[in-house]
């Protein structure tokens, strides 16, 4: 006798900021624009925010995370932050990293650079939405042009995927500490791409240690890289 088993939906929230995107509309001030993200299970959200509050409280921290605001006076709590990234198996982080003397917004985004910059957010969260799953997106808030570009990327996502997307939203970042991880882990991975070595030592030994814990320099990862994974996209190749 053959007997059906209901198949779990896995539901996901994704957190997501970029550092260094105005290079996608001034090559000449970057080399790399980087989009990050941070994956989680749903149910996993507030134990990871819980213990985020705490390492900030511990730290005294009462403004934003964020890569540009390490310094030798909060590294510390920023070392606690990273290892517990690394620790904790249920936090993934995806990055799309795009050069900008590759960038050709006339021939293929009408000339919209803002347009270009969802569709790298595409990419980035495109790929990630497995068969089956759901989730919910979360993007740091923007002043965008066009005011229903968040939805919009939201519905292609939705139609160009067999996973189901609930929810996209854009926040500020003040008000979503996982959206502040994933600026710190994206301003990481700008750093390393745009060779800032100029940089304070306070993030340079935030570099060097998620260097330590990947066992690598940060650098373009394979495909099936679920942990740390940067895809430094070839828009030569790959559109």
């Amino acid at each position: 006798m053959q007997t059906s088993e209901k198949i779990k939906i896995m539901k996901y929230e994704i957190y997501c900021d970029e550092s260094c995107w105005e290079a996608l509309y001034d090559k000449d001030s970057h080399h790399f624009a980087v989009i990050g993200g941070i994956w989680i299970p749903a149910e996993k959200r507030q134990e990871i925010k819980a213990y985020i509050g705490t390492l900030k409280t511990k730290y005294g921290l009462h403004g934003e995370m964020k890569w540009n605001h390490i310094s030798p006076k909060s590294v510390e709590m920023y070392k606690e932050l990273i290892n517990m990234f690394f620790d904790n198996e249920q936090i993934r982080f995806r990055a799309i990293c795009i050069k900008a003397a590759e960038v050709n917004h006339e021939r293929f985004n009408a000339g919209n650079g803002e347009l270009g910059f969802y569709k790298f957010y595409f990419q980035l969260i495109h790929h990630w939405m497995l068969m089956g799953n759901s989730y919910q997106v979360f993007v740091d808030y923007k002043t965008n042009g066009y005011q229903h570009r968040v939805q919009e990327l939201g519905a292609i996502l939705n139609n160009t995927s067999t996973a189901q997307l609930t929810q996209i939203q854009a926040l500020p970042s003040e008000e979503s500490v996982l959206i502040q991880l994933a600026d710190v882990m994206t301003g990481a991975v700008a750093s390393a791409f745009n060779s800032q070595k100029s940089q304070s030592t306070a993030k340079q030994s935030i570099r060097e240690l998620i260097e330590k814990r990947l066992g690598h320099g940060i650098q373009a990862t394979p495909a099936n890289e679920t942990k740390f994974n940067v895809f430094n996209i070839n828009l030569r190749k790959d559109w």
